[in-house]
């Protein structure tokens, strides 16, 4: 299957060549644009032309994108709940405790093998290709690019992308608002568990309070920085751990895994030039932790 782009020249473009057009305008990557040439991918006005090919105004450029087969995720039937989809991206609202991409434990029952399915009943094959990740404990929001272009676009610097969670952590947060700045590196190379050490990278984490008393605190945190397991660092450096992160000294005993989603992620759409902001509903697990602990 095909994914089509179609664009109309204007007037700053006349003159200017193809090249210069997907480079400059269209911000292709120079591997996708060795791609679009050996795949005779470019039609000028619906003819196939070379990128050396000069413009004028009013043109119809047309860019054909190819899928990609995704031969090492097995496609698996379970329900998603899908927040956004159009030609090129699909944002969908992660379970806890699922994995967002096979690895060497999870080869199945994770969202690219549900996505996998998903695309199989739309009759295409498509290359699962996540934009953010979330920890397997953790809920929420995670996007998908539909081809590599897209990907490239979103994960070039410079393109934001807002992102909100919800955390719900032990004891009574002192201030209503704050910012944690304090840098962050992996303890050592036998644990994936991170620290809050001088000489790591740079982790800027704000949040707000919500709601309190003397056993909890709900907070909305806006990651400034996007560093491994960082929220679950940063509030546990402080004395306030998640709620059932083992990892990071949360007590397990009301809920088995970090109280942490992925609540809203905004950006804007890299084709489009819209406004998106997505939402995800808080999981039941932790609206019945807040009950628990007489934070509604």
């Amino acid at each position: 299957m095909k994914n089509y782009n179609n664009y109309i020249i204007g007037e700053e473009y006349s003159g200017k060549t193809i090249k210069e057009y997907l480079i400059n305008h269209m911000s292709i990557s120079h591997r996708t644009l060795v791609k679009l040439k050996r795949d005779s991918s470019i039609l000028l006005n619906g003819e196939k032309a070379y990128v050396t090919k000069k413009l004028k105004k009013g043109d119809q450029l047309e860019i054909i994108l190819l899928d990609e087969d995704s031969t090492n995720v097995v496609p698996e039937a379970f329900d998603l709940d899908i927040i956004y989809e159009d030609d090129y991206l699909i944002a969908i609202n992660k379970l806890p405790n699922m994995p967002v991409h096979p690895s060497r434990g999870h080869f199945t029952g994770t969202v690219a093998n549900a996505l996998a399915y998903h695309y199989m009943n739309m009759g295409r094959s498509i290359k699962i290709r996540p934009i953010n990740r979330l920890d397997k404990d953790t809920s929420g929001i995670v996007i998908f690019a539909k081809n590599s272009h897209i990907q490239y676009l979103m994960s070039k610097d410079g393109f934001n992308i807002s992102k909100k969670y919800i955390a719900l952590v032990e004891g009574m947060v002192s201030k209503d608002k704050g910012i944690i700045d304090m840098p962050i590196e992996r303890e050592s190379s036998l644990t994936i568990k991170r620290v809050v050490r001088d000489g790591g990278q740079r982790a800027i984490t704000a949040y707000e309070v919500i709601n309190k008393n003397e056993m909890a605190s709900l907070l909305r945190v806006d990651l400034i920085t996007g560093r491994t397991h960082q929220i679950r660092v940063h509030m546990s450096h402080i004395g306030h751990p998640l709620y059932g992160d083992e990892l990071y000294g949360g007590d397990q005993k009301l809920i088995n895994r970090q109280a942490l989603h992925a609540e809203r992620l905004s950006f804007v759409h890299p084709i489009t030039g819209n406004s998106l902001e997505l939402y995800a509903e808080i999981p039941d697990d932790i609206k019945k932790l807040c009950n628990i602990l007489a934070l509604n």
